[in-house]
């Protein structure tokens, strides 16, 4: 048996990597209305891998009727992808990510975080439309305005602490975590295609525009 040198990680510690505590419950919301609240069902998010693994970590938080963590799963995009011309942005990993747990997420709606939305992100957020509009998937992209931390143990003062408490609660009542174990050759490839559809307008043509 092989044993990893590193300790797994606490629910917590990875929540915090993710980004769950930069938002509260309200960002949740999807859409309110007089018959009342519709939340987001999933969030899905992206943070650097420590610098001795190389890559991002893909995380996807799937959350309950009361807003509580349900199942927390997690996938390591190793650094040969982007290597091999996978383009490396949190909004480009977004495409990945639908395109990774497709089946989980199809006819849900979808809180993508994203740390920052500079330069031009046009064929990025096109990309992510195509994919989401695909598989049904109702999609909002928000930006966390701060680098996310491949550390643990870092700190971002009281005002972050009291904001983050709540979520911190809901965190704790996670059910399942899972690891996806391979990264699907096709998510990959179809990722390529959407961020750049002159390298394959055919495969492009399976993603319909919106």
């Amino acid at each position: 048996m092989l044993l990893s040198a590193q300790p797994r990680k606490s629910i917590i510690d990875l929540a915090e990597e993710s980004g769950l505590f930069d938002i509260n419950a309200s960002d949740l919301v999807c859409e309110s209305s007089a018959n009342g609240i519709c939340y987001y069902d999933f969030v899905l998010s992206c943070n650097p891998c420590g610098s001795a693994e190389g890559g991002m970590t893909l995380y996807l938080a799937k959350f309950d009727n009361k807003v509580n963590l349900e199942l927390f799963e997690t996938a390591h995009i190793p650094r040969e992808l982007f290597e091999d011309g996978l383009p490396n942005s949190d909004l480009g990993l977004m495409t990945l990510g639908v395109l990774i747990w497709k089946q989980t997420v199809a006819k849900s709606r979808l809180l993508c975080l994203v740390r920052s939305m500079e330069g031009d992100t046009t064929q990025a957020l096109e990309a992510l439309k195509r994919a989401t509009y695909k598989f049904s998937i109702h999609h909002h992209v928000q930006s966390t305005g701060r680098r996310m931390s491949t550390s643990s143990t870092s700190s971002y003062g009281s005002a972050h602490s009291y904001l983050s408490e709540g979520m911190r609660m809901r965190v704790l009542l996670c059910q399942s975590r899972n690891v996806v174990e391979t990264i699907p050759a096709q998510a990959v490839r179809e990722t390529k295609a959407l961020l750049n559809p002159s390298s394959n307008p055919i495969l492009c043509l399976c993603f319909p525009l919106v």
